[in-house]
């Protein structure tokens, strides 16, 4: 195991010869990505004011994770046909696209194709940044620079919605969009300078696998759109129908040519089958917080929107403070980081389902806490161990599926708690606050089992023992 000296020592080296000018190339990615999707949650309902389209303002959000989640999952393909150079520059101009489409918009329509477009660029410059970490330096020092990604994202919880919020209030909402634009073509500038001597392409003729790429958006649609049905059972059909396209999308991509995800993707047979399982199941179960946690504090408690940002805020903070403690951790911790990160997560829920129905406001801090602190130690070293258990040629898309399987977590859980809202009575405006009650139990006990699901892949993902070298 490496001292602390040593693993300083061998940053240092790593990182001279423009070596950390790579690393805000990817950081900016990962920002433009992380705070453009909180960023619209402020600025939105201004632009509903502006434009219209007030019932179709949930797909702005729904549309931007859909883009997400498609562009992620191609990125390994394209990462490999293209090169990490010219994918993100392509990214970069993608999002600035949908950037100047949002800034522009006329009406509704036109912002939503630009949210499709943020979404689409976005997602793909966040997989590039998790793929440029493995590129780019050598595997002992990723834990620490994805601890700096995972900073930027925590910032990101605390800027975006506050960058929103100003332009919002200053009645210039379509500032907000312009100036994440003008950062988006900084970065397709920087990208040709600063990774001129990568490689512009690795080599491969496999064309998209457009068919597949259809099934999985199809898929993903259905569940986003069962989580704002208000009938239970219609709901419960979409969620259905979702998942089965969902599981269709990978067994034909398990068998297809041009993969968008490594063999066996979701088998917890294998080494990096674990590793997404317990990404998508833990991701699944602890979204719940971030989507009706600041709905049911201001329902339940009377708590201010600010407050109840900051609360969801915590999650975030708490997932960059516990990268950076623990990025510097030997393979000895490394079993026992990812046992405890999965437990802490679990309690955490199990915490929230307690506490959430009757309060105090903050002893909903310590659960907010836990589930960032648990993600922020173990995720660095989930990710390590999915990427060295596959083959050479699988890195590219070993890496890029890992963000890829959280944001479709995040939207599967999402949609899903949506559902046992709705079945709460959340919304329906009869005994609002006996209903935000129960649903502030069920929200996160209902996921219990997706939780615990996550905790055992956890504990055998870190009985794994890998052969490392340098």
């Amino acid at each position: 195991m490496q001292t602390d000296g040593a693993q300083r020592m061998g940053l240092s080296a790593a990182m001279s010869d423009g070596g950390w000018a790579r690393v805000a190339v990817l950081c900016l990615g990962v920002w433009l990505h992380a705070a453009d999707s909180l960023l619209a949650a402020t600025v939105m309902p201004s632009a509903v004011a502006d434009i219209g389209g007030l019932s179709y303002i949930y797909w702005a959000v729904a549309l931007y994770e859909l883009g997400s989640i498609v562009a992620g999952a191609v990125t390994g393909l394209l990462a490999v046909r293209l090169g990490l150079r010219r994918a993100m520059t392509i990214a970069a101009l993608i999002y600035t696209a949908g950037c100047v489409a949002s800034a522009l918009a006329p009406d509704m329509g036109t912002m939503l194709a630009g949210r499709m477009l943020q979404g689409l660029g976005g997602g793909w410059m966040m997989a590039l940044s998790h793929v440029g970490v493995t590129q780019l330096f050598p595997a002992r020092l990723w834990p620490q620079l994805l601890a700096a990604v995972s900073g930027v994202w925590g910032a990101s919880a605390l800027a975006g919605p506050l960058i929103g919020g100003l332009f919002a209030d200053a009645g210039l909402w379509r500032g907000a969009f312009w100036a994440f634009g003008a950062q988006a073509v900084v970065l397709a500038l920087a990208i040709p300078i600063i990774l001129r001597h990568e490689e512009a392409a690795v080599g491969a003729s496999d064309i998209l696998p457009w068919r597949r790429i259809a099934v999985l958006s199809t898929g993903i649609m259905a569940i986003l759109f069962a989580g704002v049905r208000p009938d239970g059972l219609e709901a419960l059909a979409l969620a259905l129908a979702g998942f089965a396209l969902l599981a269709c999308a990978f067994w034909l991509d398990g068998r297809g040519v041009g993969r968008l995800f490594p063999p066996r993707a979701l088998d917890p047979r294998t080494v990096w089958g674990k590793g997404y399982v317990m990404i998508l199941a833990l991701s699944t179960a602890a979204v719940g917080f971030t989507v009706y946690g600041p709905l049911l504090m201001e329902t339940l408690y009377g708590a201010s929107p600010l407050v109840a940002g900051f609360m969801v805020a915590i999650e975030s903070v708490a997932w960059t403070v516990a990268a950076i403690t623990f990025a510097n951790a030997g393979e000895k911790l490394e079993p026992v980081l990812i046992r405890t990160g999965a437990s802490a997560i679990v309690i955490a829920i199990a915490g929230f389902a307690v506490t959430m129905p009757e309060g105090p406001l903050w002893a909903l801090a310590p659960w907010a806490f836990m589930i960032g602190g648990g993600f922020g130690m173990c995720w660095a070293f989930v990710i390590r161990r999915i990427v060295e258990s596959v083959g050479e040629g699988e890195r590219e898309r070993a890496t890029s599926s890992a963000p890829t399987m959280q944001i479709l977590g995040y939207a599967i859980g999402a949609a899903l708690s949506g559902i046992v809202a709705n079945m709460a009575g959340l919304g329906s405006g009869v005994a609002e606050v006996e209903a935000a009650g129960l649903a502030g139990f069920w929200v996160f006990a209902a996921f219990i089992p997706v939780a615990l699901t996550g905790l055992v892949v956890a504990y055998r993902l870190a009985r794994v023992r890998l052969a490392r070298g340098g």
